[in-house]
């Protein structure tokens, strides 16, 4: 019944979220939200609809992306200071999108550039794997290092490459939905949907996985696949989301600490609600940044920083991590 009402009570608040995404902003609605739908003419509607609903559905998106991602990088590293940053994937992704707008390979927001940040992510977290001399610090210094290079080399190929515009690509550092549209939602939606599905699977198997690789293995659940899966699916979440809309910070590390205070360690009830943690803080950032010093747009990336790193301290404080799952 706690769980419903859970459910329940996070489904409201995203709607009501999703709601002020749609009436608040830079430009003043002269007519109420309700009076738009089924419209799409006049200033007003083209706001609404064009503009604004698809960066408040790109926010739900990347949102429950990275909130999934978190869990997962955590589950599948059993650390809590896992995250898609330090793991490798985030550079990854940055890097894969640079290379083939830098090339002329394909332009933002296009399938090929998500397809290409996929590609890189999944690569440089299983570098980043294969490397860490252990499961420890060693895995964290790794992922610190073998991020450092990816970015340097993304930030070389913007330096010297001689395409227009490719300089403004640096936004990336800090994250932002200003450049997203219905199109650029369209096309990283479907990808975005494997990784939830993928993560949904994988899930089921963490809760062994975290026991240990011996007693996972002698329960007939290999730790190997498990791993190669979760990589997959974190791949199939950061890709998209870093493509698009470049680095939000800390949300990937936030989420899984409130999750796990609000249900527990079990990562088979963690995933969906991560996934909406993850939605609700970033349209609340999105909100935040867009509304608190009009005109001026905040980098989004700075929102998150000033809201997760306070939270997450607080959260540490309140309750310590559990890591072993039990029903």
């Amino acid at each position: 019944m706690r769980k419903i009402w859970l459910y329940l009570v996070m489904v409201l608040i995203l709607l009501l979220l999703f709601i002020a995404s749609l009436q608040i902003g830079i430009v003043h609605l002269h007519t109420s939200l309700w009076s738009l739908i089924g419209k799409h003419d006049g200033i007003d509607a083209t706001t609404v609809w064009e503009i604004r609903f698809p960066r408040a559905l790109g926010a739900v998106i990347v949102g429950a992306a990275l909130g999934i991602a978190g869990s997962l990088s955590q589950g599948i590293f059993r650390n809590p200071l896992a995250e898609p940053a330090l793991i490798g994937l985030t550079s990854g992704a940055t890097l894969g999108t640079i290379a083939v707008i830098a090339s002329g390979a394909a332009a933002f927001g296009s399938r090929t550039n998500v397809e290409s940040a996929i590609i890189f992510a999944a690569l440089a977290a299983f570098t980043v794997y294969w490397l860490s001399p252990s499961k420890g610090f060693g895995f964290l210094i790794t992922g610190i290092a073998v991020s450092s290079i990816l970015i340097a080399i993304a930030g070389l190929l913007i330096s010297i490459s001689a395409k227009p515009g490719v300089q403004s690509l640096s936004f990336w550092n800090f994250g932002s939905l200003s450049l997203l549209n219905a199109q650029t939602v369209k096309v990283i939606a479907p990808f975005c949907e494997i990784g939830f599905i993928l993560a949904l699977y994988v899930s089921r198997r963490l809760d062994i996985y975290s026991l240990g690789e011996s007693s996972a293995h002698y329960l007939g659940k290999s730790p190997r696949k498990t791993r190669v899966l979760a990589i997959i699916a974190l791949a199939f979440l950061i890709g998209p989301v870093v493509s698009a809309v470049g680095t939000i910070a800390f949300l990937g590390l936030l989420v899984p600490h409130i999750v796990r205070l609000l249900v527990g360690p079990a990562h088979r009830r963690s995933v969906s609600i991560s996934a909406f943690i993850g939605a609700i803080l970033l349209l609340l950032a999105d909100l935040l940044a867009r509304t608190l010093f009009q005109p001026h747009e905040i980098p989004l990336g700075l929102i998150t920083s000033l809201l997760g790193a306070p939270l997450l301290i607080i959260l540490l404080r309140m309750k310590g991590s559990q890591w072993v799952a039990h029903d």
